[in-house]
């Protein structure tokens, strides 16, 4: 999917840790893992660090995804576990998992295809990751335009799954109420004309998704025409576990690459989005999602701020993670990893917090979970040619 290259930044080895209170990078992942446009996803729950990755390539039937475990704050991970594997008629793990764990639930979406065609998938953990249920089908299609990019929330006694029918621009989501074993039938919420390639027909929402309790917002990006700059970031909220959804509302008219981040806590709710100027779009909502106040994280000249991502944690601490990076004759020649941290909800941020020093390497989709007091972060590296590379972590101390 050529527009994350766009989106995020990337990284090559393993660096010492920068002044601001971050350990240095460490090695999550035993084997190469997956190209770079194949991200990973990482969250937490009763102190456990989850994550998900796929493995592709480079034969026809290598695809995997893969997850990993820790509960010692990223200093240690389990072995990779193998969710899915690929075979003849499912061959290929399709770029961007998704992944979100409450208590005990941990719920992984990921798409395959191959001559079988295209399909959408749910596996759920009931033990807080140590084994997984048998996958669910939520959607499949033989259409060439195939399934969007996916996103999973887990809630109070709830699990939700959204995703983008490519073929027609509508934005799905489906609900499980049994802890993952079945789920509701699907049910449109929107529809976008966003394209991920600008020289296709190819729609999708980049969903996002984030649940507090049985409170779920379901955020999206919009275009009225089929281009692929979204002209704004909407949101759906329901307040009853998925039964019915407010009416649409406008988080930001800015325009922006898409793909919102979000997280919830409580009526705190926070969306982070790349803008096309290379700002980053932070926006947060104390009520619920009825309102929306947005805030812009400029970068200096000659830079550019990646794809971020954010966690929300108890008493208003808020956290956020992005790529910095430095542009030189219309090309990348620098990059830095950053993070900032709110001790109001994300109505303001401190100053930047570097994760590593600005090198001439390449990082990848820094993603921040909090499963204590203190937040761990991880990123991929590899080469802009897509050639493997390992995750690493760092902790903040």
């Amino acid at each position: 999917m050529g527009l994350v290259l766009v989106l995020v930044g990337l990284l090559a080895n393993p660096v010492s840790a920068a002044a601001g209170g971050w350990t240095g990078l460490g090695r999550v992942t035993d084997l190469p893992t997956s190209r770079l446009d194949s991200m990973h996803q990482l969250v937490a729950s009763r102190g456990i660090l989850h994550l998900v990755h796929p493995r592709v390539g480079p034969r026809l039937t290598d695809d995997r995804v893969l997850y990993q475990r820790s509960t010692s704050d990223g200093r240690r991970w389990s072995a990779p576990k193998v969710l899915f594997k690929a075979t003849k008629a499912r061959r290929t793990v399709v770029p961007n998992l998704a992944l979100a764990a409450r208590n005990a639930i941990v719920a992984v979406a990921f798409r395959v295809s191959g001559p079988a065609g295209h399909a959408l998938f749910v596996r759920t953990s009931r033990n807080g990751g140590r084994s997984f249920g048998p996958r669910v089908e939520i959607f499949s299609t033989t259409k060439a335009s195939g399934i969007g990019v996916p996103a999973i929330t887990v809630g109070k006694d709830l699990i939700v799954v959204a995703w983008t029918n490519r073929a027609n621009g509508r934005v799905n989501v489906r609900v499980s109420r049994d802890r993952g074993q079945s789920f509701s039938g699907a049910r449109t919420l929107a529809r976008t004309r966003h394209s991920i390639e600008c020289d296709s027909r190819l729609t999708d929402g980049l969903v996002g998704l984030a649940s507090s309790g049985s409170t779920v917002h379901l955020a999206w990006s919009h275009a009225p025409t089929l281009q692929c700059a979204a002209s704004a970031i909407r949101v759906r909220t329901s307040t009853n576990a998925g039964r019915s959804w407010k009416p649409v509302r406008t988080i930001t008219t800015r325009t922006s690459f898409g793909w919102p981040e979000l997280d919830a806590r409580g009526k705190n709710v926070m969306v982070v989005v790349q803008g096309t100027a290379g700002e980053l779009i932070l926006a947060r909502s104390a009520n619920n999602g009825r309102k929306w106040r947005v805030q812009l994280s400029k970068p200096p000249r000659g830079r550019s701020y990646s794809a971020g991502d954010v966690v929300l944690g108890p008493r208003g601490i808020a956290w956020i993670s992005y790529v910095n990076e430095r542009i030189e004759n219309d090309r990348l020649a620098s990059t830095r990893v950053i993070t900032r941290r709110s001790s109001n909800g994300g109505a303001s941020f401190g100053k930047s917090i570097p994760v590593t020093r600005d090198q001439r390497l390449l990082r990848q989709a820094a993603n921040i979970a909090l499963p204590g007091r203190r937040p761990v972060l991880v990123v991929q590296g590899g080469a802009l040619d897509g050639t493997p590379r390992h995750i690493y972590s760092s902790r903040y101390r």
